[in-house]
């Protein structure tokens, strides 16, 4: 079973609101606003990362309106905490974690990898190879979750982990959108459009990192789902 880690403490206020990640073409205002974010998240990050001997864990957590859906609107966690994890360094974190509150501020954490134990056992897990960049590689992951024969997560708000074990010298934070663009069998998804599930509904996302040089270029991944606030999520420490 893939490895876990804890939530750092002690959060840092963010004085700028966390941006989604954007394709747009450089100076394009969501590239400027994302860029200036991502400063204002180095200049929090890197004092207290230079400080740890060892992989970092961080967690943002995103402040949004009252009048702001949680479970909508295109605000995937990933698209979030995916740029903040590359300005860190991708290579320095063993856990990301995202949250969605209602609140009138975001914030950030980073702290030591601190290992979790007593994990309950996966609801899924796999082992992949082949490139994430192909759309057999989604399509052939779709299809074991199909085959599996999972129980959806139940409408609105839901939690979810996920351990992946790669080889050495792997861009973990690459296998993000591809791995939950493949979830739509847990997170639903419209039948034309089954490689674009309704993961904006994920309010609490784990995404923890190990690396196993056995594994070449091959990925193993183990996944925990639930609804928010479920005594597995607190078994997860969510």
């Amino acid at each position: 079973m893939g490895r876990l880690y804890q939530r750092p403490s002690q959060p840092m206020t963010l004085q700028i609101k966390p941006e989604l990640a954007s394709w747009e073409r450089a100076g394009h205002p969501s590239q400027v606003r994302l860029s200036r974010f991502l400063d204002h998240v180095a200049t929090l990050a890197e004092p207290v990362g230079a400080g740890v001997d060892g992989p970092l864990a961080i967690e943002m957590v995103v402040g949004l309106p009252e009048n702001v859906t949680l479970i909508a609107g295109g605000r995937d966690l990933d698209n979030f905490l995916c740029p903040v994890a590359q300005r860190i360094g991708a290579g320095r974190l063993a856990a990301v974690f995202g949250r969605k509150v209602h609140a009138a501020r975001s914030s950030l954490a980073v702290g030591p990898a601190v290992p979790q134990a007593g994990a309950p056992v996966p609801q899924f897990t796999t082992h992949m190879v082949g490139s994430y960049e192909h759309k057999a590689w989604k399509e052939e992951l779709r299809d074991r979750l199909l085959a599996a024969h999972l129980v959806p997560a139940d409408p609105g708000p839901v939690w979810m982990q996920v351990s992946l074990t790669t080889g050495p010298g792997r861009t973990w934070t690459n296998l993000w959108k591809p791995l939950l663009d493949s979830f739509g069998p847990v997170l639903g998804a419209g039948p034309a459009h089954p490689f674009s599930p309704y993961d904006d509904r994920i309010v609490d996302l784990g995404l923890h990192h190990a690396v196993d040089a056995s594994l070449g270029h091959g990925v193993s991944i183990d996944a925990w789902w639930g609804v928010h606030g479920s005594p597995c999520a607190r078994e997860l420490g969510q």
